[in-house]
């Protein structure tokens, strides 16, 4: 079933996110000119919700139903973190809590600070950049990217893509790097990275890393990046 989908008229920033989380009916929206079908989304967060306790399995759970409802979109619409704000503050925002806090707080400004037994927020997972940083932040930003660069718009088969956040260490790796725009280098890291310890996660991408510098990596081939990882973990257990 489709839905209307909206954004933003104009980006929020750390200093009105608590006040829009608190009044989520009185952000200042538009719709855009695009139907989406969210309703896998929306059966999936309800059971989310109710499991309670959030933690990282909700990435690999959520990546395929989110991808799949809005891979249609253009580029200029999927790029447009106005949308991405929408979805974290006014269609989903206890999804957000649950998976960072793990609990809905009492108030938003509860949310982003230390608590016994809670982690606080960073704004960011709510908001976030059009950089490929701050696309990495966003909560549903760095599903639905992730996924656009490990399989693109027309991939059938998510488990590469479910493999990458089982292993944030990884997700956090390509996600702060230009290099994590080239989806060659996103498919190999994950391939030969994913479930490995931190520390050899680390090593594999910090390879890559140096010698970023001087060799033009989206020139190679998968195979040719698949030989740099390797001899990096090698390095590193030596």
């Amino acid at each position: 079933m489709t839905t209307n989908l909206f954004r933003l008229r104009t980006p929020l920033n750390e200093q009105g996110l608590i006040e829009a989380l608190r009044h989520t009916e009185n952000v200042d929206v538009e719709q855009i000119d695009h139907d989406v079908d969210l309703s896998g989304v929306d059966e999936l967060i309800l059971i989310l919700n109710s499991r309670g306790a959030g933690d990282s399995t909700i990435d690999a759970d959520l990546v395929e139903p989110l991808h799949r409802s809005l891979r249609h979109l253009p580029q200029h619409i999927t790029t447009d973190m106005r949308v991405w704000h929408w979805f974290c503050v006014v269609k989903y925002p206890e999804l957000v809590w649950l998976r960072w806090r793990g609990l809905y707080p009492a108030d938003p400004e509860e949310g982003f600070l230390k608590g016994v037994g809670h982690r606080p927020v960073p704004a960011g997972r709510f908001l976030g950049t059009p950089s490929i940083n701050g696309q990495g932040r966003n909560t549903f930003a760095r599903l639905f990217f992730a996924a656009e660069r490990l399989i693109g718009a027309q991939g059938e088969d998510y488990a590469l893509v479910r493999r990458l956040f089982s292993s944030q260490e990884l997700h956090l790796g390509v996600s702060d790097r230009e290099y994590g725009l080239l989806p060659p280098v996103n498919r190999v890291l994950t391939r030969e990275l994913a479930g490995l310890p931190d520390l050899k996660v680390r090593a594999g991408v910090r390879q890559l890393n140096a010698l970023g510098g001087s060799l033009c990596l989206d020139l190679l081939g998968e195979d040719e990046i698949t030989v740099l990882v390797r001899e990096g973990l090698l390095e590193a257990a030596g």
